[in-house]
């Protein structure tokens, strides 16, 4: 579960989504399938920006999260606003039923959100085949709706074509990835998740698009769960591209060592008493 905050400054859970397979993506006897670790780290500085846990979405390209200029999903609307990803999953199956997806949240017993400095993973086996590209999702804490993600849903290749894994890598996630959901006035004092003292399901419909977020210096000085916020680290406007947020690294998991069974074991060992009996009985005869 993660948390979000309310008018009496304590935390409320809400659903979290853990590991999904859709429908189809359930590995078949014929498929092939690879396990991947999926490390994310907060890169911001202490009084930078939290993020929820991240859902990774593992895809074959048909599901487009979400378009700058169009109006959010109401799952997006959810985990933009809240965190909340419950919305999610019906979305992702309606669009590709075969994707896969995780939840990646914080490691420790407290509020699972990200936070700076922060590091945590999760692992997921795939099909190679129809798990070709990464999508990713989560929450910018505090703010009323925005988020981070990828707007291309093919910009992320983890499997080429012939469906061989593309090696290991790493995505600088930068403010040039931070977008506004456009569902609900930017206000630290109304509806904004995260902040002490705001409960994060009122705020004031904004009735608008997706779009680049604009400037959070409003919420410089708040107080979060976290503590307050640094208005010196929380400016991705000036300069997006060189605001650094999060690293989200993919590598591969080697598969385990399958033990031999006993009875190969046996084999091994008679196989050995053979081959000494034969040249035991080569000296005798010699």
């Amino acid at each position: 579960m993660f948390y979000k905050s309310t008018s009496h400054g304590l935390f409320a859970t809400v659903a979290l989504v853990g590991t999904v397979t859709m429908g189809a993506g359930i590995m078949g006897a014929g498929a092939s399938a690879a396990t991947l670790e999926i490390t994310v780290t907060n890169t911001s500085g202490i009084g930078g920006f939290a993020i929820t846990p991240l859902l990774a979405v593992f895809h074959d390209g048909s599901y487009d999260a979400f378009n700058v200029g169009d109006a959010a999903s109401p799952g997006l609307e959810s985990l933009a606003e809240t965190g909340n990803p419950s919305g999610l999953p019906a979305e992702i199956a309606a669009a590709d039923p075969s994707a896969a997806s995780v939840v990646i949240a914080a490691p420790d017993s407290g509020p699972p959100t990200i936070d700076p400095g922060e590091t945590t993973s999760a692992m997921i086996t795939l099909d190679e085949t129809s798990n070709r590209y990464l999508s990713f999702l989560a929450m910018l804490v505090p703010s009323n709706d925005t988020f981070l993600g990828n707007d291309d849903a093919t910009a992320y290749e983890i499997f080429d074509a012939m469906g061989d894994f593309v090696g290991d890598f790493s995505i600088e996630v930068s403010g040039l990835f931070l977008y506004d959901a456009g569902t609900e006035v930017n206000d630290p004092t109304d509806g904004a998740a995260f902040v002490a003292g705001v409960d994060a399901t009122l705020g004031t419909d904004e009735g608008g698009t997706v779009h680049a977020a604009t400037s959070l210096a409003a919420f410089a000085g708040v107080a979060t769960p976290l503590g307050t916020l640094d208005g010196s680290l929380i400016d991705f406007t000036t300069t997006p591209s060189r605001f650094s947020l999060a690293t989200i690294s993919i590598s591969a998991v080697p598969p385990a060592p399958v033990p031999l069974p006993a009875s190969a074991l046996l084999l091994i060992g008679s196989i050995g008493l053979l081959g000494g009996v034969s040249r035991r009985k080569r000296r005798l005869a010699g």
